[in-house]
């Protein structure tokens, strides 16, 4: 229709790519297709199309699989008459900078810029600034968190709506004798086992819970939601038992840890005082074991390892407490 009269023919050899499509409606008026009316070389170079090809052929017979979002954008177009601007990627990672009007009603006009190189900067800029953001919140040794990162994070779930009625748990960890390692073997056998406990940390939590290197040998991770104190001493104690494996096959270090329960009403830094005086107290009476506090119950004694069982607390295996710790 558009083309009867060669009214188009002088945009067949313009660089700019360049088609119409008469847009077709089902029953309900909603876009259900589209009919090329008009492709000049450009445009068909970029559709992979033979010169000529492609008019009187619908979306849906050039292409397998018809993108239902740009034919909505064409619907708007052609019979509302509402111009557009967007990107789209095609074949062969390459992007395409598109712009629509309606040369009749019921027709859309596609004007198409190849923007691939743009595009590709934008992406790798993009990915270097998410680089850097990663770098900046991870520890570059053990590649846990920092402690910037780990404490905002923490900060973050504790006034989050989301967790309003849960309680929560801050673990602190403190290798012992750690100093002792790195004087007597030196620094790179100091950052193996800084390295082989962080993965144990990563081990015994789940990808949810917030893990970081505190500094130096210590270590925190904050659980948002905690199911019951016992889930708290059975994470501790496979996390001790971790440590004495790993210890009696290299050096032999020792963990001890503080732990403090409580609901998000408490701020971080009551959470870490409480976790601080416990992991302190189990250093003071004996390494290579924990101290749970319940901030919510002052009269409650500290629950001190080795681990007791919870079966009267909660049902199912007293396996690891990785099992235990219902999914995020």
């Amino acid at each position: 229709m558009l083309n009867q009269n060669g009214e188009l023919d002088v945009l067949r050899d313009m660089p700019v790519a360049f088609s119409v499509f008469r847009v077709l409606l089902d029953e309900d008026g909603r876009p259900c297709d589209a009919v090329c009316a008009y492709v000049n070389d450009a445009a068909a170079r970029i559709e992979g199309l033979a010169c000529g090809q492609g008019r009187g052929t619908t979306l849906s017979q050039m292409y397998s699989d018809v993108d239902p979002g740009m034919l909505a954008v064409m619907g708007e177009t052609a019979h509302h008459g509402v111009k557009q601007h967007f990107t789209r990627r095609i074949a062969d990672a390459r992007y395409l900078s598109i712009q629509t009007y309606q040369p009749l009603p019921g027709y859309c006009a596609l004007v198409m810029h190849d923007v691939s190189d743009l595009a590709h900067q934008e992406n790798a800029r993009k990915a270097e600034r998410e680089q850097l953001a990663h770098q900046a919140a991870r520890d570059p040794l053990t590649g846990l968190y920092n402690v910037r990162e780990g404490r905002a994070l923490a900060k973050r779930a504790l006034a989050s709506p989301r967790w309003v009625g849960a309680r929560g748990a801050l673990f602190m960890f403190d290798l012992d004798d750690f100093k002792q390692v790195n004087d007597e073997f030196g620094h790179d056998r100091g950052d193996a086992v800084l390295k082989g406990f962080a993965r144990v940390l990563e081990l015994s939590f789940r990808c949810s819970d917030i893990v970081y290197r505190a500094g130096g040998d210590e270590f925190s991770a904050f659980v948002p939601d905690i199911p019951c104190a016992c889930v708290a001493e059975r994470i501790c104690a496979d996390v001790v038992a971790s440590v004495e494996e790993m210890a009696a096959a290299s050096i032999g270090v020792t963990v001890s840890i503080g732990v403090a329960v409580g609901r998000p009403t408490h701020a971080f830094e009551a959470f870490y005082r409480a976790a601080d005086q416990a992991l302190y107290g189990i250093k003071r009476t004996g390494k290579s074991s924990y101290r749970i506090t319940d901030m919510d119950d002052v009269r409650a004694k500290d629950v001190q390892g080795p681990a007791a069982s919870c079966d009267d607390e909660e049902e199912g295996d007293a396996g690891s407490a990785a099992r235990t710790l219902p999914a995020a």
